[in-house]
């Protein structure tokens, strides 16, 4: 059943609830948070306000921080008048002005890991300076730098930028020629030039710049130049191209629209608006905030599909941004076909072509779009893709494949599936491990000001602080609630207000929604009352006699109660329908009461069914009976659609009785009951309880007896299948349909929190990660 054993239920210690006021949704976003704020409140709010509106501003600027590396190649092109002139004069007045104070040039402010990256950003710039004969006292303070930190070109510990063995061994080759006396040790240049020569014959044409005149820059320009004139949208490649074969005006032209922007540097990609706009709108949504940016979601959104659907290449020219796109495109209802990723679907395939000079980000972004399966035949490419960079990256970790912390963490998260994992709680997570210095790297480093700044940090912990005060305060009305209805004198223990609020939270997490989340709630904890009571707690005549009393709902008195029993269990049940019936009908401007009266109607009788038909007859039911009947017990009727009750929109009848709805009932239903039946299968089987298993296990259709094993594959096929029809018609537009996102929103929510309740036992009934969960989303602060 949905719970059960409740007296096996380990205590949750936790924080003392709070100090018994309420507040209203709306009002909680115009008070400082108490926990953490000692300023006053209109200071905090004013804060508040302004990194809001400053976030939303730099939707509107899109940019990424210079590149000292790029800029240096840059520098290097000479003059299309004279071969002995700077052709862009302006970066190396640049390159003088941003050397850092121990003689180094780089990501400023720079890591302990990007030793490489400041020796190979150092060593460009020292090239175009000594090609050029300026800044003698720039160049005596960068060798000093490469002579301190040299060794680090052979430690295994450091990130490496992308192609760093090809492009820092040509780089001192090309030191030799401009007479420029290296102080590298002779066993770690000779050491660099080894790997050069291994690494080479498979990653010449990005690394264009690393290979030089061995490249036959003529053909790469063929085939590899971009629309905008660039090679691979690289300043440094394009550079190069200009270096050594000088030929070519869309490669001028293109150089000189980044410096009409940047005027005196270059970003180490270019251009960067499909780029900033995807890491924007993905950081919002991992931070959990994308909820005050709407419309600039929206808008940043629809102009990526429009040049989705136009196979824009700055898009599908980059296997991060086409991998993202896709995901965070589906995710937000627009129509994309996975056919897009379809040459990345093989492995071999992909590193031997796109993936040739690939870092953890590409096959990270591929695996995450590859979760987003929701049709079994057609979406084929990205079971294939999911299947190669799951394996991939689980050879990584278990090689230690990860040099910096970040990237290991981002992995394994990847790893644990999108759908089980507790938003709120990841949310938390990654406000903590949130840097305004993060980096991301390429040939070189860099960072993106509108991803990686105070503002976002401010606005997330604030945000998230606000949430919690609310979440304390709700809590407390629901701790008085069951006070006094006394659930315990039905058994029930003050353990589940903090459980079932914890799932409240997860499906129905806007403020604003404070009725529809505490209905959700309290009626979790109804179901687990009704479900002991049907599940054995009660005889047969006081079950007959509970469904007599709801039957007769305006005229219960006439009914009588079989016992004391069915007494204390119809007053409270009575009083929170009717209270909640109340709401329901200001929310929606007409009376739902019978509707929610025959939802808990149908869970009892298909309750009896299950406790009188099968369990006492010793009757097994057919496969699809018995999921039919039991999905309903789940509640997965009962509480999602009583919930579109309380979420502030209008609901016709007629709506919530369409085939659309019976849909999502049905496959969250499926979803629900076998994900619970997968973990509490053996346990059933103790206790002589019907499940799933068992019942696949003597109903098999060859009429022989299949094993455990086979029952089990069995069950997670019938659930998968489930899982991605489910997200298929919530994700998807169907013609013609009335239904509002939310309301469709509430049943993969749903769902998702179920998966996260039962993927790895039965988090309900034991409780050791929601219990973690229940501090960190509602009583721990941040303290970032």
């Amino acid at each position: 059943m949905i719970i059960g054993c409740r007296s096996k239920i380990i205590i949750i210690s936790h924080h003392k609830l709070g100090n018994g006021k309420t507040i209203s949704s709306n009002a909680i976003f115009q008070r400082s948070c108490r926990a953490r704020c000692s300023h006053s409140t209109t200071s905090s709010m004013n804060g508040f306000e302004d990194a809001r509106d400053r976030i939303r501003e730099s939707f509107g600027k899109l940019e990424l921080s210079p590149s000292s590396y790029d800029t240096a190649w840059v520098a290097m092109v000479p003059s299309r008048h004279s071969l002995n002139e700077p052709c862009f004069p302006q970066c190396l007045d640049w390159i003088i002005e941003n050397q850092r104070e121990d003689g180094s040039w780089g990501l400023n402010p720079t890591h302990p890991l990007l030793l490489k990256d400041s020796l190979s950003s150092t060593l460009a710039c020292l090239l175009a300076l000594t090609k050029w004969r300026v800044g003698d006292e720039q160049i005596k303070r960068g060798l000093g730098f490469i002579e301190t930190y040299g060794c680090a070109v052979d430690n295994k510990d450091q990130i490496s930028p992308l192609g760093f063995e090809v492009i820092f061994s040509s780089m001192i080759k090309f030191a030799e020629k401009l007479n420029l006396n290296l102080p590298l040790n002779l066993h770690l240049v000779n050491l660099v030039n080894c790997k050069k020569d291994s690494t080479i014959k498979r990653n010449d044409e990005y690394m264009g710049e690393g290979v030089g005149e061995l490249c036959d820059w003529k053909e790469i320009i063929k085939l590899h130049q971009r629309q905008n004139g660039s090679l691979f949208d690289s300043p440094a490649t394009t550079a190069a191209a200009l270096i050594y074969h000088q030929r070519d005006q869309k490669c001028y032209e293109y150089l000189n629209s980044i410096l009409q922007q940047h005027k005196n540097w270059v970003p180490t990609m270019y251009p960067t608006m499909i780029h900033s706009l995807l890491c924007l709108v993905d950081t919002l949504q991992n931070l959990g905030v994308h909820r005050h940016f709407k419309s600039e979601i929206k808008k940043a959104l629809d102009e990526i599909y429009r040049l989705w659907q136009q196979k824009n290449e700055e898009i599908f020219s980059n296997i991060t941004h086409c991998a993202m796109a896709f995901r965070l495109l589906r995710m937000s209802n627009y129509d994309v076909s996975s056919d897009e990723l379809a040459e990345f679907m093989d492995e071999e395939h992909f590193f031997t072509t796109s993936g040739k000079y690939t870092s953890h980000v590409e096959i990270l972004e591929l695996h995450k779009a590859s979760q987003l399966a929701i049709d079994q035949e057609k979406d084929d490419i990205l079971d294939k893709i999911n299947n190669w960079t799951r394996t991939f990256m689980e050879q990584k970790l278990l090689n230690n494949g990860f040099i910096d912390r970040m990237s290991k963490k981002e992995v394994e998260l990847a790893l644990r599936k999108f759908y089980t994992t507790y938003d709120r709680a990841e949310n938390r997570r990654y406000i903590k491990s949130y840097e305004e210095n993060n980096f991301k790297i390429l040939k070189a480093a860099y960072r993106s000001p509108n991803i990686n700044n105070k503002d976002l940090l401010i606005f997330s912990i604030h945000d998230f602080d606000l949430c919690q005060t609310q979440h304390r305060e709700e809590l407390q009305q629901l701790k008085r609630w069951f006070q006094d209805c006394r659930l315990d004198q039905l058994g029930l223990s003050e353990q589940f207000i903090s459980t079932t609020y914890l799932i409240g939270i997860a499906v129905v997490s806007e403020p604003e929604f404070s009725n529809a989340r505490l209905m959700y709630a309290k009626y979790v904890m109804l179901l687990t009352i009704v479900d002991d009571l049907f599940d054995g707690f009660a005889s047969k005549d006081e079950l007959l006699n509970i469904i007599q009393l709801v039957e007769r709902w305006d005229d219960y008195a006439s009914v009588g109660y079989n016992s004391e029993r069915v007494k204390v269990f119809f007053s409270v049940f009575y009083k929170s329908i009717e209270e909640l019936a109340t709401i329901a009908e200001i929310k929606q401007g007409r009376s739902v009461k019978n509707h929610l009266i025959n939802l808990w109607l149908e869970v009892m009788k298909m309750m009896l069914i299950e406790r009188i038909e099968w369990w006492t007859s010793k009757t097994i039911p057919s496969i699809e009976e018995y999921l039919y009947v039991t999905s309903i017990t789940f509640g997965s009727r009962l509480i999602p659609l009583t919930t579109q009750y309380f979420l502030g929109i209008k609901i016709s009848k007629d709506l919530l009785e369409s085939d659309e709805i019976y849909g999502l009932c049905n496959c969250t239903g499926i979803v629900m009951r076998l994900l619970n039946d997968l973990q509490t299968y053996k346990r059933e089987q103790g206790e002589s309880s019907m499940n799933l298993v068992t019942i696949l296990m003597t109903q098999s259709p060859r009429r022989t007896n299949i094993c455990e094993e086979e029952a089990i594959m069995k069950i997670k096929e019938i659930l998968e299948m489930n899982r991605r029809e489910l997200l298929k018609m919530v994700l998807v537009q169907k013609k013609g349909s009335q239904l509002p996102q939310l309301c469709k929103d509430i049943f993969w929510r749903t769902s998702k929190m179920v998966y996260f309740t039962y993927s790895h036992g039965d988090e309900y009934r034991f409780p050791e990660e929601m219990k973690n969960h229940i501090d960190e989303v509602i009583y721990k602060p941040l303290n970032h």
